[in-house]
């Protein structure tokens, strides 16, 4: 359940952050703060969870795996949705 939890907030992180960059780009200045704290509570959780999960290498490469993919999977969405507002 770990994994899971790391990689679906690892997707949703990775999507805020390409939100949060398309917010800077427009200059929606009123949008970013709550982005920015959605942010902070992903990161939170992630730095949490990978101290949690030291117990051992095999461990560690498997919840990297988990967030990588998340995080991949979280940035091919942002760029997808940035794109289909553009057209």
């Amino acid at each position: 359940m770990t994994h899971l939890l790391a990689f679906v907030v690892s997707f949703v992180y990775i999507l805020l952050r390409a939100t949060q960059q398309r917010h800077v780009m427009a200059a929606e200045y009123l949008k970013m703060p709550a982005v920015s704290m959605l942010m902070a509570f992903c990161e939170v959780f992630i730095v949490s969870n990978v101290a949690r999960s030291a117990d051992g290498i095999v461990e560690l490469a498997l919840l990297a795996l988990c967030i990588g993919a998340g995080g991949g999977l979280g940035s091919m969405l942002g760029t997808y949705l940035h794109a289909s507002k553009r057209s």
